[in-house]
């Protein structure tokens, strides 16, 4: 048998309860498990893990094998160990019994369709998305690629439109929602599919959580307007234009009135957004967002003299091209059912992108450089600290969390407890003041360049 790296196993293996498999730090304390190795065997068809049971201080192990739908599920649990040496060598033993029968699949009994292919084309080559396009033919996104074909193994399509709309006009809102999927899956929520809306249900600590994904979309009818090209046409765009590109979609989520339907009554609801509108838009949009749901701005300023000072400003109302808005997402009528908004900057290609080839599913020989800035924990600080990074540096590390905020709603009926989300920074207002829970040194935004060795794949 070979050891393979918790990323790898975990990017394949997608069904272990949240409190048999030992989740984050911040809730270990809540685990029954503590997964120490991981292992895959000769033919690298099974995968398997050996952990201690923290009630019984034993050693164990499970092997998964995939079923007809391709996820990967328990085929024999070894079990009641005295140390890890033993557990281990009695998984080599299982995983050369198993190679030797040479299957490939390990049916269940109970599954009742065929595997998801995401990327068989079900539509027109003429109505492919110019991104799935990109996902599928381009060499530099082999890692994203692989990542998230073995995702859509296991991901639940209520409505039964996810592959068609991933694969055209579509893809930008269905890949925000497979981003939640796989973060609410890694932080340790129980995911219940079973209802078109809202998208997700989830539970932690017994406390149910309805999610409900939209997306900041392309304006239809007009030019959506350029990048900012300076300070002054970014400070501009952030105070006006882009609140009014965030209102609409949660304007539109809020008349959805999902909390009347009978599953959601009396449980927290959420919005779950991100920004797609423009090429690279994610990486400045985030401030708008937050001065359009608290109608509260806070910008740093200097005197004549050169020195800074923060200045907090109220906003009554947003306005370009003739369209206003009033400002203040959560003082709007109904809005108290809305417990908060969730949004990241980081649910596209590229993330994906790093995140398979963290786990082993890329090519060795693509390079990622990343490149961004970085949460300041000084709190004197304003300014966030640049970084830059190789992908495959040692000290390198990336979860699904990381850049993921929670705007809190002031007027909740439900309110959220920030422990339910313990990986995710925090942001309430509180007495015309901002509370924010934020990790030390969390990246607020980036770009990756990837490097392709073209005279490798020429070959």
């Amino acid at each position: 048998m070979h050891p393979i790296s918790q990323e790898y196993f975990n990017a394949l293996c997608y069904v272990r309860d949240p409190l048999v498999r030992g989740i984050k730090p911040e809730t270990e304390a809540f685990t029954i498990n503590k997964e120490v190795e991981w292992y895959t065997d000769e033919r690298k068809i099974l995968i398997a893990n050996i952990f201690i049971d923290k009630f019984d201080n034993d050693w164990n192990f499970v092997i998964f094998g995939r079923d007809t739908r391709k996820n990967y599920r328990c085929i024999y649990t070894g079990v009641s160990f005295n140390s890890i040496e033993d557990a281990r060598k009695e998984l080599e033993k299982k995983l050369t019994e198993f190679s030797q029968e040479e299957h490939e699949q390990y049916p269940q009994g109970d599954e009742d369709s065929p595997p998801q292919y995401i990327y068989k084309q079900i539509v027109a080559p003429e109505k492919l998305h110019p991104y799935f396009r990109y996902l599928v033919e381009e060499p530099r996104f082999e890692a994203a690629r692989n990542l998230i074909e073995e995702i859509i193994y296991t991901f639940t399509d209520p409505d039964g439109n996810f592959i068609r709309d991933f694969q055209t006009s579509g893809f930008d809102s269905r890949l925000w929602e497979i981003f939640l999927y796989v973060y609410l899956h890694e932080s340790g929520f129980k995911i219940d599919r079973s209802f078109n809306a809202p998208d997700y249900v989830v539970e932690r600590f017994n406390q149910i959580i309805c999610i409900e994904a939209v997306t900041v979309n392309p304006s239809r009818h007009k030019q959506d307007l350029p990048e900012p090209t300076s300070q002054e046409d970014l400070d501009e765009r952030l105070r006006h234009y882009m609140p009014i590109k965030f209102g609409s979609p949660l304007y539109s989520k809020l008349n959805k009135k999902y909390w009347e339907k009978e599953h959601v009554r009396g449980k927290p609801l959420v919005i779950a957004i991100h920004d797609y509108h423009q090429t690279g838009s994610m990486v400045w949009s985030r401030t708008a967002l937050s001065d359009y749901l608290y109608a509260k701005r806070i910008r740093l300023t200097k005197d004549s003299n050169g020195n800074s000072s923060i200045v907090k400003e109220d906003i009554d109302f947003h306005e370009y091209e003739g369209k206003r808005i009033p400002s203040g997402f959560f003082k709007l009528p109904e809005t108290e059912n809305i417990s908060a908004v969730l949004f990241t900057n980081s649910a596209t290609i590229t993330k994906f992108n790093r995140m398979g080839k963290l786990a082993g599913l890329g090519s060795q020989a693509i390079k990622m450089i990343r490149v961004g800035k970085l949460f300041d924990p000084d709190p004197e600080a304003f300014e966030p600290i640049p970084f830059s990074i190789d992908i495959d540096h040692p000290s390198y590390r990336e979860t699904w969390s990381e850049s993921i905020v929670m705007f809190h709603n002031p007027n909740a009926l439900y309110p959220i407890e920030p422990a339910l989300f313990p990986d995710i920074t925090h942001i309430r207002l509180h007495e015309d003041n901002y509370q924010e829970i934020t990790r030390p040194y969390e990246v607020m935004s980036s770009v990756t360049i990837v490097i392709t060795p073209t005279d490798k794949f020429a070959q």
